[in-house]
């Protein structure tokens, strides 16, 4: 810790932000108010790991006043930098309307662009989205597909399972085929 602080007070942003994370398991309020602190630091200096720590904070209002427009405005920051999490957190805030707009558009190409770096969350919903045509052409075969993907992971869905059932025999090779494919990109470490 002591080498963190001195980094962090030299203006290194990742020790702020690692230095953030440990005052803030330590449970106690002064820590929590340093800890915010020290993330606002990192996260002005577009560290996305300490911009998605602020934006959960913010957005719980804890160690600092509650705010789903600020929480979004960090969040959208995190997610620019590329943070998978805040791409799938600032997705949902732009698909429901959480202290941003609703856009559904927006929402769901973060979806996808987090689903093809393999998060099984952004798979889930993109795959909802696909299956009602929300934000994105309907696509029961793409919906398939990544449903597929995300329940390979352990994220099963009743609801979309019982959407699909139906598929024709062609229509699941199909889906199949799409879910090899993007598991095999993923493998071999490609981005969408």
């Amino acid at each position: 810790l002591s080498y963190l602080e001195k980094a962090a007070k030299a203006g290194q942003g990742p020790a702020s932000y690692n230095l953030a994370v440990a005052l803030i398991s330590t449970g106690k309020p002064d820590d929590l108010k340093r800890a915010v602190d020290l993330l606002r630091t990192a996260a002005e200096g577009e560290i996305g790991d300490a911009q998605y720590a602020l934006a959960v904070l913010t957005k719980q209002g804890r160690g600092v006043q509650q705010s789903d427009t600020e929480a979004a405005q960090w969040m959208a920051r995190a997610a620019a930098n590329d943070n998978i999490s805040a791409q799938v957190e600032y997705a949902i805030m732009l698909f429901n309307g959480e202290g941003v707009k609703a856009d559904e558009k927006r929402a769901a190409r973060l979806f996808a662009l987090a689903a093809g770096r393999g998060n099984a969350i952004a798979q889930n919903r993109y795959a909802r989205l696909l299956l009602m045509g929300r934000g994105v052409p309907k696509s029961r075969v793409e919906a398939a597909s990544w449903n597929l993907m995300a329940a390979q992971q352990g994220l099963t869905d009743r609801w979309l399972d019982d959407a699909l059932k139906d598929l024709s025999s062609a229509e699941r090779m199909k889906a199949e085929g799409l879910a090899r494919q993007r598991n095999a990109d993923l493998s071999a470490n490609l981005q969408p």
